[in-house]
């Protein structure tokens, strides 16, 4: 809200792998994460890419800044803030809609600190549609002493309460006039799903509440971006204070179905199996990557992708050898990484 924007460099598309059960994967990350890769810091207003990876950060006033980092993560602080934000995730094209891009989701983690005197808050996904020009926002937790109310639709109405992915979302329209936008400053409308019960860790299935929105006639355009959104503010003090650190974010996208792209974890391993076979996407900036049913070999050579589908190398794993211990001697990083073997993918939790 009250934001200045600057138009986001378009970006490839990054492909990435869709998780129709996640929550091993969700577990994982949100006991053992932290930040990785190459980062950049900002102390100013600014747009950008690291990797494959967009940001943002902005404010109108205070002391703040926000590092990014290549693995999506990012670090968000603020003080004395009127209105602040920082997001990272995915840029697109503005030429396709939701479903011609495929499943989108979003993992992430965040630990809020340090908090003084935020009047508003917001933390989950965000983004920006065209034709029409739509403002969106998935809330999951907020950095604020109360919830996000109906008070976000002034200018609109409350949908109601609706079972979305598994939980309890209220959803609201609302429409803001000569604000600040992608555009320029114009008059939009604004999505918002709201979670009843805040977490502060998991996966967002954001094409899940695209296709509730679209049952209940709100309509999205051409997909501009996605991302994690760390945003709080103080509309009447000017003086919101505070951290949200997400060590873990990522936004990815699927097959054009979750339930036909899935890949599953099996209770006795950390190392996961495709269950079936991928609807996948290329462009300029990635690999396409196919799977087929079929069992995973130990040993050989592996091609290896990062959770962004981009291919980042490959290993060779001896008989007997630890395929995790082999990546982490490899990039020196822990994390999840997508391992494949002539057709066959699987995703591997590293650890240090």
């Amino acid at each position: 809200m009250y934001q200045k924007f600057k138009r986001i460099a378009n970006v490839g598309l990054v492909l990435a792998f869709g998780l129709c059960s996640t929550s091993v994967f969700a577990q994982d990350f949100c006991n053992t994460s932290s930040h990785s890769g190459t980062s950049v810091t900002k102390t100013a207003n600014a747009t950008g890419t690291i990797g494959d990876v967009g940001y943002e950060i902005w404010s109108d006033g205070g002391n703040n800044s926000a590092t990014f980092y290549s693995d999506g993560s990012l670090s968000c602080a603020f003080s004395n803030a009127p209105d602040y934000l920082c997001r990272s995730g995915l840029s697109f094209n503005s030429d396709k809609t939701y479903s011609q891009l495929g499943q989108i989701y979003a993992d992430f983690k965040v630990n809020i600190s340090e908090t003084s005197n935020i009047g508003y808050s917001y933390i989950g996904v965000y983004g920006w549609s065209k034709s029409p020009l739509i403002e969106y926002y998935i809330v999951d937790s907020w950095g604020s002493q109360y919830r996000p109310g109906d008070w976000v639709a002034s200018n609109g109405s409350k949908k109601g309460t609706f079972t979305i992915d598994g939980a309890q979302y209220d959803v609201y329209t609302n429409v803001r006039s000569d604000a600040a936008s992608i555009e320029g400053t114009t008059t939009f409308t604004q999505f918002f799903s709201i979670r009843k019960e805040a977490r502060n860790c998991g996966t967002i299935d954001i094409t899940a509440h695209f296709k509730k929105w679209a049952e209940l006639g709100m309509t999205l355009g051409n997909m501009y971006e996605a991302k994690v959104l760390g945003e709080a503010g103080n509309a009447t003090s000017g003086t919101a204070s505070g951290k949200f650190d997400f060590p873990y974010a990522k936004v990815y996208i699927g097959g054009t179905s979750s339930s036909s792209s899935a890949i599953t974890l099996s209770s006795s391993s950390s190392e996961a199996q495709s269950s079936s076979s991928y609807d996948v996407q290329s462009s300029s900036s990635t690999t396409a990557i196919a799977s087929a049913i079929a069992p995973v070999a130990t040993s050989g050579s592996f091609q290896v992708f990062n959770m962004l589908g981009n291919s980042i190398g490959k290993i060779e794993v001896q008989n007997g050898a630890s395929i995790s211990e082999v990546l982490f001697a490899k990039f020196g990083e822990p994390g999840v990484y997508m391992i494949k073997q002539g057709a066959i993918v699987k995703a591997i939790s590293v650890r240090k």
